[in-house]
């Protein structure tokens, strides 16, 4: 019996043992485990704060480019509006020559035009519906100047110098073009209050 209670002890003993292994053992995998939650925290740490860098930088892009896209299609619809209205405008001049004060618009033209050019001695060039409106205008202010019909315009004239070197461009499609770049701020500010 005495083999018997051996053996038993050395069980005993040996369950003792192991079980004073597993708990040293669990005690042990707990503090390293501890040990790389404490050291790897600022590595942790780090990753999360360059992720969220990251995701800050790609929402700044992100918004940035809707931005940008937005102000270029303000400026796309704004753009339009201004072409509309200027296209409005090149329309309604097809009914200037209905209109009363249309002799006396030409009158100012033709002024405005000779006295750019300085010289007596010049060509008009003008559209054939006005052609004799024309002679009228220069019958009654005694100029005897060369009419070429040549032109295709809502109304008005070109008055070219006879060598053609100089020229003054005043139909009423080239001042609108031209009253469309000058005035190009003052219509936005008015249409749009910038």
């Amino acid at each position: 019996m005495a083999i018997e209670d051996l053996i038993k002890a050395v069980e005993v003993s040996g369950q003792e043992r192991i079980t004073e292994i597993i708990e040293r053992s669990k005690a042990e995998a707990d503090e390293i485990i501890k040990e790389a939650q404490v050291r790897d925290e600022p590595l942790i740490k780090r990753h999360l704060d360059e992720a969220k860098k990251s995701v800050e930088i790609q929402r700044n892009k992100l918004l940035s480019a809707a931005r940008e896209k937005h102000r270029m299609d303000v400026i796309k619809t704004k753009n339009e509006i201004f072409e509309k209205i200027f296209d409005e405008a090149l329309h309604q001049l097809e009914s200037v020559r209905d209109r009363p004060q249309y002799r006396d618009t030409l009158k100012l033209l033709l002024s405005e035009a000779v006295a750019a050019l300085g010289d007596s001695d010049v060509v008009l060039h003008i559209d054939k519906r006005d052609e004799t409106l024309w002679k009228e205008i220069l019958n009654e202010s005694r100029e005897h100047y060369q009419i070429v019909t040549d032109l295709t315009c809502a109304g008005g004239l070109n008055v070219y110098t006879r060598d053609e070197r100089f020229v003054v461009f005043n139909t009423l499609e080239s001042r609108l073009k031209n009253a469309r770049e000058i005035y190009r701020p003052e219509i936005f500010s008015i249409l749009f209050g910038e």
